[in-house]
């Protein structure tokens, strides 16, 4: 579910509320929150995923959903044929700033293709023994 937000203000203020989720987005519903007001004049979007039922209070990169938001933008903005390149931020409030680089080739009034991309830096690491 992607869902625009007015402002930055309203979406820092955005939490999920588990005992509504189900009702709101069903058992395994995810909600992406966006708006285009951004901490960064190089972003052009600011977004939050929230994901409860598969055991993600609320992720800072989501990559599939960058992915498909192009969807979102090709819909409501229209962009004409050619590359258009998108910055995506998300995590922040959370403590965990990331940039999410999206790139949507139009054509004919339709997506074509998407990519995206980003740094990642190390979190945590560990071993599993069999």
């Amino acid at each position: 579910n992607f869902i625009p937000v007015r402002s930055l203000a309203a979406i820092r203020r955005a939490r999920s509320v588990t005992s509504r989720w189900v009702q709101a987005f069903g058992p395994s519903g995810a909600a992406y929150l966006y708006c285009r007001e951004t901490e960064h004049n190089a972003s052009h979007f600011h977004a939050r995923m929230f994901d409860p039922g598969h055991g993600i209070p609320e992720d800072p990169a989501t990559g599939s959903a960058a992915a498909a938001f192009a969807g979102v933008i090709a819909r409501f903005d229209e962009p004409p044929g050619g590359e258009h390149r998108y910055g995506i931020e998300q995590g922040f409030e959370m403590g965990r700033p990331s940039r999410i680089q999206l790139s949507i080739l139009m054509n004919d009034g339709a997506v074509q293709t998407v990519r995206i991309g980003g740094h990642a830096v190390r979190v945590t690491d560990g071993e599993i023994e069999v």
